[in-house]
């Protein structure tokens, strides 16, 4: 609460847990339309040294599912534990590296 109190933006207003538009006031309860009010414009500055496909006026790419209803796959994975476990021994504490060992094992990214 006191680190994120007054936090409001694409991830909703973090008392409420509305997701709210730029204004503050119009709820948006489909985050399709939420995401393309977040889009960063020009005005908003950058974070990055290098934009990236796609910037304003484009529009976003959309999810295959904007509600993130996606089923894992990790039936489908290649990689064992055992090698995403030496993969990511460089992290420190083992709940990251259990964090970072899902992510690889869930993701075809080696």
């Amino acid at each position: 609460e006191q680190a994120f109190g007054n936090t409001v933006g694409l991830m909703g207003d973090f008392r409420t847990g509305k997701t709210l538009a730029r204004d503050g006031v119009t709820e948006l309860n489909d985050y399709t339309p939420l995401g393309e009010e977040w889009q960063v414009l020009p005005a908003d500055g950058s974070l990055f040294h290098v934009a990236s496909y796609p910037t304003f006026p484009e529009k976003c790419l959309e999810p295959e599912d904007p509600k993130g209803e996606r089923r894992r796959r990790l039936e489908e994975s290649t990689i064992s534990y055992e090698q995403a476990e030496a993969a990511c021994s460089g992290f420190l504490g083992p709940l990251d590296i259990k964090d970072r060992v899902d992510d690889v094992v869930g993701t075809p990214n080696f």
